[in-house]
């Protein structure tokens, strides 16, 4: 006993002296000169610029339409449908703010495929179908999780009758850390605790067990982190809908980019496979021309309940198995991909929980976790977004190129 209690005042010790001053630095601002014609700065200016697609649109493809679902009286789902004005041949998705808070970035990533990159598209063969924000809940209220504190890409489970809500036998274990039942004070002892009690854990669970326990989504807490809930959201039936029209129109070929922020290397998009990925990881970056891709073989692969590519990939083995599908994730890293950006996306996304849940007695307690929540998922460095949108144009191009659905002058 007192061995390991040393050992946990020791990693204590090592993650206050070399991890907190990297916590806290910058923290409590944000950076404002950003790419302000394309990265939005509310959801309503970024609602608005999606609705200008049906004009931007149209003198290319004739047959443009807006549709707007209404999820409650406040929030609605906005999508832009454009159809190949000759023949269904294929059709381009791209799908955003899925996880709310994540659909800033995606917003942006959008307005560069309209702008920037739709004019290399054949819209003789090619429809374009883009779905704004998944969540707009979340979005609004800056929270990955909808208003029912559900993580929609933990949702689109294919059988809820046979699927195991008490699967994740590891969240359990770790309930209590993941889940403060306590407001936030002052955020000195705020941040020391987090840090003493996250050493511990990893002294007694061990660091593979957090991950796990967050990684494939819980079904038993709801007012947990990652909570995939009991049943369809409406968000998730209204996409269910969406992807088997999708699969019983006339469209041969489907291409659907699904846009993520948080995890993988800070200045390096991901393209994150599913699992019915064939290539190899070095097959897919050749395939695609693109240097960071995730598939099955990949060392730090991993698959989620509940999520929208498995789904999509699922419903179309049922329905539609004749089509070509390619559904998968662009993953925008923000914070990176070591040790100490883990370790500080899984406070940011603990202490945003506690917050949520329980409030804070310090209003400068509650602006420092906000914007640490905020740049987690939507960065204002410009640097970063400059990347971002350089590596969502060159993975566009290299996927669209590989999938024969750029006009052969673009691919010269």
């Amino acid at each position: 006993m007192l061995k390991k209690g040393i050992m946990i005042l020791t990693a204590a010790a090592v993650l206050l002296v070399f991890i907190y001053p990297y916590a806290i630095q910058s923290l409590n601002q944000r950076d404002t000169h950003s790419m302000e014609d394309v990265f939005p700065k509310s959801y309503d200016e970024s609602r608005q610029t999606f609705l200008s697609y049906e004009n931007v649109l149209r003198p290319k493809w004739t047959n443009v339409r807006h549709d707007s679902f209404s999820l409650n009286e406040k929030d609605t789902i906005d999508s832009i449908k454009a159809d190949a004005t000759e023949e269904k041949e294929n059709l381009i998705m791209l799908t955003g703010g899925v996880h709310g808070i994540e659909g800033y970035a995606g917003s942006a990533m959008q307005s560069i495929f309209v702008r920037e990159l739709a004019g290399q598209l054949n819209e003789k063969t090619t429809g374009l179908h883009i779905v704004h924000a998944v969540n707009p809940w979340g979005m609004k209220n800056e929270r990955r999780y909808n208003e029912h504190n559900v993580d929609l890409n933990r949702n689109f489970v294919y059988d809820w009758n046979s699927f195991d809500l008490s699967q994740n036998r590891n969240y359990e274990e770790l309930n209590e850390f993941f889940e403060r039942e306590k407001r936030v004070g002052h955020m000195l002892l705020h941040d020391a605790g987090f840090y003493s009690r996250v050493a511990a854990r990893a002294v007694t669970s061990g660091t593979s067990a957090i991950e796990q326990a967050l990684l494939t989504g819980q079904y038993a807490y709801p007012k947990g982190v990652y909570y995939g809930g009991t049943k369809d959201e409406p968000s998730t039936a209204y996409m269910k809908g969406l992807f088997k029209d999708i699969l019983e129109s006339g469209y041969k070929k489907i291409v659907h980019i699904d846009l993520h922020t948080g995890y993988g290397p800070r200045y390096q998009m991901s393209i994150f496979s599913s699992s019915k990925e064939t290539m190899t990881e070095k097959e897919a970056e050749k395939a695609f021309n693109y240097p960071l891709v995730f598939t099955p073989d990949s060392k730090d692969y991993y698959v989620t309940n509940g999520d929208m590519t498995e789904y999509f990939y699922r419903l179309k083995e049922e329905l539609s198995p004749e089509k070509e599908l390619y559904s998968t994730t662009f993953e925008f890293g923000t914070l990176g991909d070591g040790t100490v950006a883990s370790i500080q996306s899984l406070k940011r996304t603990i202490e945003e929980n506690q917050l949520y849940f329980n409030q804070s007695g310090s209003k400068k307690s509650e602006d420092i976790i906000h914007n640490r929540y905020l740049e987690l998922f939507y960065p204002s460095e410009e640097k970063w977004r400059k990347k971002a949108a350089a590596d969502f144009k060159d993975a566009v191009n290299g996927v669209l190129a590989y999938k024969k659905i750029l006009r052969e002058e673009e691919i010269e």
